[in-house]
């Protein structure tokens, strides 16, 4: 009669000690999820990665400031030599083509290549819009070897995503940076 009673003692005495474990292992999981879900970032219209910023980031070996950065510079660009109407087919095909624009860093006018040609009179000026492209990169930390790479491929998504009149917009909008 001992044994029985002592294998129901032990077995009384034993499910507070599993009941508070599993408590706990609650508690910690809920923890866990209250964790996640306040360090998870939220994403916005403004940062939302495209297939395009995507595609630059790894192709270029870039983080998402940069691939921003860098095409909001080119499409600034063209965006200044094109006129309204052919410009917009450009951002058509580019989803938040404006939070692309907004991301470029705001560069001197008077200092750096930008200001070298803005004193260097007509011909300064036609090439100025190019420096601006090359100073954001430098801000952003990016390469000048890489601007090309990086038109090219906003031109071929341009092409997939717009058609071959609107990649050749681009081309026309860059000029003399390509």
């Amino acid at each position: 009669m001992k044994g029985p009673l002592l294998a129901a003692t032990a077995l009384v005495l034993a499910l507070p000690v599993h009941a508070g474990l599993l408590d706990n292992l609650k508690t910690q999981a809920q923890q866990a999820v209250a964790t996640t879900a306040t360090t998870t970032p939220t994403t916005t219209t403004a940062t939302q990665s495209t297939g395009l910023v995507d595609s630059v980031m790894s192709q270029l070996n870039l983080n998402q400031t940069q691939a921003e950065g860098g095409l909001g510079s080119l499409l600034t660009l063209a965006q200044s030599n094109l006129g309204t109407s052919q410009f917009s087919q450009i951002t058509d095909a580019i989803p938040n083509a404006s939070s692309l624009m907004s991301a470029v860093p705001a560069t001197d006018s008077s200092s750096g290549m930008t200001g070298l040609l803005s004193k260097a009179g007509s011909l300064g000026t036609s090439l100025q819009g190019s420096a601006m492209v090359y100073d954001a990169f430098s801000k952003l930390g990016i390469s000048k070897d890489l601007v090309a790479p990086m038109a090219e491929i906003l031109k071929n998504y341009l092409q997939s995503s717009g058609g071959d009149s609107t990649a050749s917009l681009l081309t026309q909008g860059l000029g003399a940076l390509l």
